[in-house]
């Protein structure tokens, strides 16, 4: 089959990316094209590395950004002629349908995170709105990461037999409860001279990711824990103030040497406000850590209260500080993280995922063609 991928966000197939929806694009582009798939890229970088990467560096995120990114899908589409475009970030939804419809293909959003308001500020509010907007644009199909955002796009009245669900993904060999990768030498030492117990917190430093819940909470426990912070964004200067010297910001780290990460901390921490499915859940599963999350999205499908891992509502710090110094004085660490890593290894695999993938976008083609068909031989009758 022959897929083009469309992203606003800069793909590596070489060196660091910490980010789930880059890990994701990567991986998927990846996988499919080494099961014989002709898969291409459409991302936006100023530094692409791959010959399949067409890549456009757009002045500005928004209207170049978008202009941009039309003309180069069917620029590319009209020299390789891909069936079917996917698209994995919301300010390329548009543009990527109306390339897909000026090539005569199926166009699909990838779904990755919920369409609801995280809060209720108006930023929030216009950007879900600003969401909303794009998602009820008429695509073909919505591939989402869970059920909750299926259930979302449902109560926004999208067909639901334009949703599939291809779920979240992880590498279960690479993550593992002792894994043959090592961290660099300075942030084993940075490790080593931390104090106990060490939670990690993994991901993009925004607010909506509940930093600063996490640092409040912090302030309150009894247990008194570092957090190490892996990641980057708007937010970390705002974030390494408010955690103060129980902060260990350990900056991106290179993907390869992440399973060494989640070796070196006791527990993982998602205090989201909002969330899809996010993948460092999958990650700390796999690798035997036991995770402290807000019963957010789909954190629910994945982290079993008492099973494997402790959940707690959004936005309460005080609950929060409550979950982690339940979680590091209950002397239950190994068997939660040895459930969760069995739950994770029997549903969520990145082969499982490319044959959901190649599952769907073959039904997806397949009814395209038979649309197609049935309007010619109207038109000929």
């Amino acid at each position: 089959m022959r897929i083009l991928f469309v992203t606003e966000e800069p793909i590596r197939f070489s060196g660091t990316m910490v980010r789930g929806g880059q890990i994701h694009v990567r991986n998927v582009v990846e996988g499919l094209r080494d099961r014989g798939h002709d898969v291409h890229l459409v991302d936006w970088n100023s530094d692409p590395d791959r010959p399949f990467q067409h890549s456009i560096d757009p002045r500005s995120r928004f209207i170049d950004g978008a202009a941009r990114t039309f003309q180069q899908i069917v620029r590319v589409g009209r020299r390789f002629v891909p069936e079917v475009v996917v698209s994995k970030t919301r300010k390329v939804y548009v543009p990527a349908l109306v390339a897909a419809r000026v090539l005569g293909i199926p166009h699909v959003v990838h779904v990755g995170s919920s369409p609801a308001s995280s809060s209720d500020g108006f930023i929030d509010r216009l950007d879900a709105f600003s969401f909303g907007a794009r998602l009820r644009a008429p695509h073909d199909a919505y591939f989402v990461v869970c059920g909750a955002i299926g259930d979302d796009l449902r109560s926004w009245e999208i067909n639901p037999n334009k949703i599939f669900d291809v779920q979240n993904a992880v590498d279960t060999t690479r993550f593992v409860p002792n894994p043959e990768v090592n961290l660099s030498n300075s942030i084993r030492q940075k490790i080593s001279n931390a104090n106990r117990p060490l939670l990690g917190f993994i991901g993009g430093i925004t607010e909506y990711k509940g930093i600063f819940d996490l640092a409040a909470a912090i302030e309150q426990t009894e247990t008194n824990p570092t957090v190490a912070v892996v990641g980057s964004g708007p937010a970390r200067e705002q974030f390494e103030i408010a955690l103060g010297d129980r902060g260990l910001f350990l900056g991106s780290v290179d993907y390869k040497r992440m399973p060494a990460v989640y070796a070196a901390i006791d527990a993982l921490v998602l205090p989201s406000h909002t969330e899809g499915l996010p993948r460092v859940i999958l990650e700390a599963g796999a690798a035997e850590k036991p995770v402290i999350a807000t019963a957010v999205g789909a954190i629910p499908e994945v982290v079993s209260e008492e099973q494997t891992g402790l959940l707690c509502p959004p936005q309460s710090p005080s609950k929060l500080a409550t979950m982690i110094d339940r979680l590091l004085t209950g002397r239950r660490l190994t068997t939660l993280g040895r459930q969760a890593r069995e739950v994770i290894v029997n549903e969520y695999t990145w082969s499982e995922q490319y044959d959901r993938y190649e599952m769907f976008l073959n039904k997806i083609v397949t009814n395209r063609h038979s649309i197609d068909r049935d309007r010619t031989n109207n038109m000929i009758e």
